[in-house]
């Protein structure tokens, strides 16, 4: 690669770029100026701000392949971009809220989290397993720093050593994995590896077989899909909740990116059927995160399990593999981050007041904080698929849809398990609400001020972040037809890949 070649590639890297000079400034702030400690995450805000903004003028441009391949810029890069910044932007905006239980390490905080914001960025445009394995262990490194990060709390301790000895496992499966691959094709380029082993994949093997449910495992594990979902609970109730919400999006968001690349193209045309795996993980995750929801008393570890269920749905979209169903899945992906991070905002604007996430402890809210009540119950019944407002409704229809266009029994399966496991979300999503409306007021919430005309410093940005999720679900609501083409859009690198889109820059000319 000339200089000419460097230059331009760097270029279309501007946006990764402005999350590193945030990271380096949320890393040095506190530490040149710790009298205006405040302007750290306002840094961070402002990075990820510009990262979006660039992002959105790289999705109409044709793919390019940067560094001989490693890279790629393209809709599906800058699509799942543009989510993990936003997301970024809301977790950082409640964790403003949150800071009192960061001590004096808030600035170390900020840079871990947009170091894992850039984790998801370079797993989007990753078409080189070199590229897919450092971003999955810098995600995975930086998640396991944030669920330890209350460092005097011992469940988050706990949460810590459980994400890193889950992920170290996993690590070691990928990796066996990614060895299987590069013998069988004597590359790590996606589109080489795709080209090869076509011939390789005419007749099903041990080897072939081994690979996939290596893969497959590695990629189960950072979805949560269940068998994989042991660390799920412990860790989403031990880590800071900001944390929390970032791994129930975020880091799923480089998990599905990773499996839709690898499995929708490089594994596309193969004779092994992973999509009969990814059936029995959606099938199973669906079952088991609704059933066990039901139990839960705490809010946190409710939407843990949640989670494990939505994953459950959204696979069902990858399952039938074709751009209907991938581009189901991504709006789903986008109005469940919203849903999702404006839960999780609510529960730190309740637990900032009563120091407590029972559900129980939530009766009577409304009648001391009315506007905190209505933003978490429009999340809670989206969540649950109520159409109030329908983009959560929209959201479950088109992925269902997408199992019955697969016109076979396999589809119906996975669409009648979805619509059975839906009742029991049902209850579990309405019974905080009823709550929250009708129930008696606890005695945290009792002995709540009533709601001032000024709302507590520490309450504003989370107040802000859950505001900006309402409005997301609120737009979702009302202009599906755009966020459905925009995600149709998305998926396009994978669904219909240019051939001259996926080789590199030298081998082009």
């Amino acid at each position: 690669m000339n200089i000419r070649d460097y230059l331009s590639a760097v270029e279309m890297l501007a946006p990764e770029m402005w999350v590193v000079a945030a990271i380096v400034l949320a890393s040095l702030w506190n530490l040149f100026f710790p009298k205006a400690r405040e302007w750290t995450p306002v840094w961070s805000l402002a990075g990820l701000a510009f990262a979006a903004v660039e992002l959105w003028k790289q999705f109409d441009r044709a793919p390019v392949p940067l560094f001989g391949g490693l890279y790629t810029v393209d809709r599906l890069t800058s699509s799942f971009g543009i989510l993990a910044c936003v997301v970024g932007f809301i977790v950082v905006l409640m964790t403003m809220g949150y800071e009192r239980h960061l001590g004096r390490n808030r600035g170390e905080f900020y840079a871990i989290l947009l170091t894992a914001v850039l984790s998801v960025m370079i797993l989007a445009g990753a078409t080189d397993l070199i590229m897919l394995f450092v971003g999955l262990e810098t995600l995975s490194l930086s998640c396991v720093l944030l669920s330890g990060f209350a460092k005097r709390d011992v469940k988050s301790n706990e949460a810590a050593l459980k994400y890193l000895l889950s992920t170290a496992a996993t690590t070691a499966t990928l990796l066996y994995g990614l060895s299987f691959v590069y013998g069988l094709t004597g590359s790590t380029n996606y589109y080489e590896i795709h080209t090869k082993l076509t011939p390789v994949l005419e007749a099903p093997s041990l080897v072939l077989i081994f690979l996939t449910v290596l893969l497959l495992s590695a990629v189960g594990f950072k979805l949560s899909a269940v068998p994989f979902h042991m660390w799920t609970p412990d860790v989403y109730e031990g880590a800071p909740t900001p944390v929390t919400a970032f791994l129930s999006i975020g880091s799923k968001a480089g998990g599905f990116v990773v499996a839709v690349r690898l499995l929708s193209f490089v594994f596309a045309a193969g004779v092994i059927d992973w999509s009969l795996i990814l059936a029995v993980l959606a099938i199973a995750s669906m079952i088991v995160g609704n059933l066990i929801a039901l139990s839960q008393t705490s809010l946190k570890r409710m939407l843990a399990y949640s989670a494990i269920a939505h994953v459950g749905y959204l696979l069902i979209g990858l399952v039938s593999n074709r751009a209907d169903g991938l581009s189901a899945m991504m709006f789903y992906l986008i109005v469940y981050g919203f849903m999702n991070l404006g839960a999780f905002t609510a529960a730190i604007m309740v637990e900032n007041e009563t120091g407590s996430d029972e559900i129980n402890d939530y009766a009577g809210l409304l009648r001391k904080r009315p506007w905190l009540t209505v933003g978490l119950a429009v999340c809670l019944l989206n969540l649950a698929g109520l159409p109030l407002p329908p983009a959560g409704f929209f959201a479950k229809v088109f992925i269902f849809w997408s199992g019955v266009e697969m016109h076979s029994l396999l589809g119906w399966l996975l669409v009648i398990t979805a619509l059975a496991t839906s009742v029991p979300a049902i209850y579990y999503y309405t019974r905080v609400v009823v709550k929250m409306v009708v129930g008696e007021p606890s005695p945290p919430v009792a002995a709540l001020e009533p709601e001032r005309r000024r709302m507590a410093d520490g309450q504003v940005w989370p107040a802000c972040a859950l505001s900006l999720c309402v409005a997301g679900i609120t737009l979702a609501s009302f202009l599906v037809t755009p966020f459905m083409n925009v995600s149709m859009q998305a998926v396009s690198p994978v669904t219909a890949p240019p051939a001259i889109g996926w080789l590199p820059l030298e081998r082009r000319r």
